[in-house]
């Protein structure tokens, strides 16, 4: 799952590169070491709103597109803060992606000119990881339904079946303000991050998994164990009591999803894990309805499409 500092030093909750991460109670993970475990491959535009944020063409986040208005566009992506606290340099968004060693005719590259992460972000607990990133150009939905979101040709293995069909780019849905999922929902992860703890390879195609997202304070306790306090308002666990899957590095940053009737809803971003997959350790994601009116006002501010 997740964070990412400059170096892979061992596994451990990923943090940031640089001072904050030295100086946590924890070891970091690199981000040269990231994927989704226990999964499968994602039908191939069935996340059409996932983004791959690549620097000098190398995968290192995900992220989310999402509305910005009427049109049917956007350039506005929502990541992790712990994905750009370090800054970035010469990074690009890449839409419609698969397999990102084979390149489309649909995938479509931005580059990112902005990134604002929640000024309240604290490195070392993790606390409001959360980051919206302005694009050089909007980037084209290519869906058939006005003003939709959410729409997806159709996920596997949990999801129902499709709402629409072959989109490559279509928007996200955002989650009511301080709404709450509730326990054992299924949501899907997707990512091109790590495919074990402690492996090397990257995914180079779109792997996702299902996980149920868990009670606060079953997650709480767990990670109390680990002297990690997690925030009900702010972050949401999913994941399996015994372990086997979850998000892992370089997925950090990308969705989390939950079904609604109105399409599939970011309701996590995901953050952070103490390793990847390990029993009674469920990844950790940032509570996206948390944060609506915040996304709303650096959306207004920040976005070109009108």
């Amino acid at each position: 799952m997740r964070f990412m500092s400059g170096v892979v030093v061992a596994v451990g909750l990923l943090g940031c590169g640089g001072p904050e991460a030295e100086q946590a109670p924890f070891e970091t993970v690199g981000h040269t070491d990231q994927e989704i475990v226990g999964g499968i491959e994602a039908r191939p535009n069935s996340h059409p709103w996932i983004v791959s944020l690549q620097q000098y063409g190398s995968h290192f986040c995900g992220g989310s597109l999402v509305r910005v208005g009427d049109k049917e566009e956007s350039d506005i992506v929502i990541t992790a803060a712990h994905c750009v606290y370090d800054g970035l340099a010469n990074a690009t968004a890449v839409a419609g992606a698969h397999d990102l060693y084979n390149p489309t005719s649909t995938q479509v590259t931005a580059r990112v000119t902005k990134a604002v992460y929640h000024p309240q972000y604290n490195p070392d607990t993790t606390l409001n990881d959360i980051a919206v990133l302005k694009l050089d150009k909007p980037i084209k939905f290519d869906t058939t339904v006005a003003r939709a979101c959410g729409q997806s040709s159709g996920m596997r293995p949990n999801l129902a079946p499709a709402l629409a069909g072959g989109n490559t780019r279509v928007p996200v849905c955002l989650p009511s303000s301080g709404a709450r999922v509730a326990d054992n929902t299924m949501a899907t992860v997707a990512g091109w991050g790590l495919t074990r703890e402690g492996g090397y390879d990257t995914s180079s195609i779109l792997l996702q998994v299902g996980v149920p997202v868990l009670r606060h304070q079953d997650v709480a306790n767990s990670y109390r164990s680990q002297g990690i306090n997690i925030d009900e308002n702010a972050m949401l666990g999913a994941g399996y009591k015994q372990g086997g899957k979850d998000s892992c590095q370089g997925d950090s940053g990308g969705p989390l999803v939950v079904q609604r009737p109105q399409g599939y809803v970011l309701q996590g971003i995901v953050s952070f894990g103490v390793g990847c997959a390990r029993a009674g350790l469920p990844g950790i994601y940032t509570r996206v309805s948390n944060y609506i009116p915040w996304i709303n006002t650096q959306i207004r501010t920040l976005s070109a499409v009108r």
